[in-house]
């Protein structure tokens, strides 16, 4: 069955549901919407897989243009605390 018969039945069916069947499709189609969570930041809140992918490549630009902190300098830093 292709993609327009599926359409098509499923319109049939819709179209003829009860409340129950349109509930349940309904929320169905909601959940299928949501972003791919990938993770949970410390707080709890979700990461979504897009913008766990935006971090990564912003991360990534600033090490290429050598914007980070060296672990000896972390290392240093600890000490004169």
């Amino acid at each position: 069955m292709g993609v327009a018969e599926l359409r098509k039945e499923l319109l049939d069916y819709i179209n003829q549901a009860d409340e129950r069947f349109l509930k349940m499709v309904y929320a169905m189609s909601k959940e299928y919407k949501k972003p791919d969570i990938v993770g949970y930041n410390v707080d709890g809140s979700p990461v979504a897989k897009e913008d766990l992918v935006k971090r990564v490549t912003s991360a990534s630009k600033r090490v290429k243009s050598g914007d980070f902190v060296s672990q000896e300098d972390v290392e240093k830093e600890i000490e004169d605390w």
